[in-house]
């Protein structure tokens, strides 16, 4: 399996404190079953954590990893938060934040947590434009999204990708995020599963998202998913 969102580098954001706090979110996600992982950093503007600092981190991680013979597969990626129009505008004309993976195909964005970015729908036609698919992270942890399903909709038909969390799924982000987590693979509008892991508490667990889409969805809906999860890289 590989997790396409996951706070795992050290001592940048919210996420892994230390280089050994991320060795041990990473043998936590190999016994999960994760294979491959998406260092998806903050890039907002508390924690503009740019492309340069990134590499670094990733480079040093997983030299340890190897050293330690922990066989997860790092790679490259930030969660960019849509924090106003000037941010949006001046960090995509200057490039300065991480695609998913290495192939720059896919980009992980996230919504502010206080209300919805309503130039969303000409960001995902810009950046499609561009030949980049934007994913939404943890579209079921915003609350005007679950009031006003129809904006969400919106976006997934202009070709936003979504990415339901593993811990919403199993109602550790309250009862309404995992209602409408739900509701979106039993609608066919979950398009990516990831943990959206920040340390050893809250942990990578994957398979724990996956069984519950399995259940919902099907064995063939699950294939189908993971191939789209692999594509990105």
């Amino acid at each position: 399996m590989i997790d396409i969102h996951c706070h795992i580098l050290h001592g940048v954001d919210d996420g892994a404190k230390d280089l050994e706090e991320s060795v041990a979110m990473a043998r936590i996600a190999y016994e999960d079953g994760i294979r491959d992982i998406i260092a998806t950093p903050h890039f907002n503007e508390l924690f503009l954590i740019t492309a340069d600092i990134v590499e670094r981190k990733l480079e040093e991680l997983q030299a340890e990893l190897d050293r330690r013979r922990v066989a997860i597969r790092l790679h490259p990626g930030n969660e960019f938060r849509l924090e106003n129009k000037a941010f949006i505008e001046a960090h995509l004309k200057q490039g300065d934040y991480r695609h998913l993976g290495r192939k720059k195909s896919h980009l992980l964005m996230e919504q502010r947590w206080t209300d919805y970015e309503a130039d969303s729908p000409e960001i995902v036609e810009r950046l499609l434009d561009a030949g980049v698919r934007p994913v939404l992270a943890h579209p079921e942890r915003h609350f005007f999204f679950r009031e006003d399903p129809a904006l969400l909709q919106r976006l997934i038909e202009l070709g936003i990708w979504t990415q339901v969390s593993a811990d919403s799924l199993i109602g550790v982000n309250g009862p309404e995020a995992q209602q409408f987590g739900r509701w979106l693979i039993e609608a066919g509008l979950a398009h990516t599963l990831a943990t959206d892991a920040h340390n050893v508490n809250r942990k990578p667990n994957l398979s724990a998202g996956m069984a519950v889409f399995e259940e919902i969805a099907g064995t063939e809906a699950r294939a189908a998913l993971e191939a789209r999860m692999n594509s990105i890289v």
